[in-house]
């Protein structure tokens, strides 16, 4: 009888086995993710479109986004400039204008509203998702034959989607003008703004903008459809909730790094 309890004892799985079941998770949560991505996007094709609904989420992200990202956006031109200018100091400081153009316009302003939303108004998502999952209040608006994914997904995923290229131009405006605070206040750079701006429409082009808001689109999906699929799986109650928010803004992050690096690739490749 030892022999056999003994032998009931169930064993810890060793580094391959933990390699093999954290491998495993990730492919679950990236098929969740894509199954919703697709779910959602029927939804918004096919089905009437909660005008209301959408544009309450469009508030929320908007409000939750746009002091915080014009703050963030002013001082990262202001740092660009600085940075540059003195590097640029015995060459060509007439280039500081492009730099900080086409740095906010194709990289820094949607990285960074990307990660802004996806921290502030995705986390609050799978916040809230996670809460009524938890609470059987995803299952009570299925017993009613209401669709979780059109009433509470769609709304969010059409509203992160269309918010976040906005977001970028605001964040470019913002960002570019805050690199010319600094070449109006210091002494040290000898160009004028009016030299700034003009060097700056010679480089930056109509493509690099957009090149900026396809990555808008991109990553306002991501935003959207990842912490509503971790709302989704959450369980345990109010530590599942708070794993699964954390969950969903690591894993947006990831995804956000890994989709801008696929569409950069892409956009050399093509020319």
């Amino acid at each position: 009888m030892a022999v056999e309890a003994i032998a009931r004892v169930p064993r810890s799985p060793g580094p391959l086995g933990r390699l093999g079941a954290r491998i495993l998770d990730v492919l679950q949560v990236l098929g969740e993710a894509t199954s919703l991505f697709m779910a959602a996007a029927r939804a918004t094709a096919f089905a009437p479109i909660d005008r209301q609904r959408v544009v309450a989420q469009m508030v929320r992200v908007g409000t939750d986004t746009l002091p915080i990202g014009a703050l963030l956006s002013v001082f990262v031109g202001m740092v660009l400039v600085v940075q540059a200018a003195d590097q640029l100091r015995d060459v060509n400081e007439s280039v500081l204008g492009p730099i900080v153009g086409l740095a906010m316009a194709k990289e820094l302003g949607p990285v960074m509203m990307a990660f802004l939303l996806a921290g502030r108004a995705g986390s609050a998502m799978a916040a809230e998702l996670g809460s009524m999952t938890v609470y059987d209040e995803i299952n009570a608006l299925r017993t009613m034959d209401i669709d979780p994914v059109r009433f509470l997904v769609m709304p969010r995923f059409v509203a992160a989607t269309l918010s976040l290229p906005l977001l970028i131009l605001y964040s470019d405006f913002i960002g570019v003008w805050g690199g010319a605070l600094v070449v109006a206040l210091d002494p040290a750079i000898k160009l004028t703004v009016n030299e700034y701006f003009a060097r700056m429409l010679e480089w930056v082009h109509l493509h690099d903008v957009v090149i900026g808001l396809v990555k808008g689109l991109v990553f306002g999906m991501i935003a959207s459809i990842v912490p509503c699929t971790f709302g989704f799986r959450t369980r345990g109650g109010t530590e599942g909730i708070a794993t699964a928010t954390t969950a969903a803004v690591v894993w947006s992050f990831i995804l956000i790094l890994v989709f801008d690096f696929m569409i950069v690739r892409g956009s050399f490749a093509t020319g």
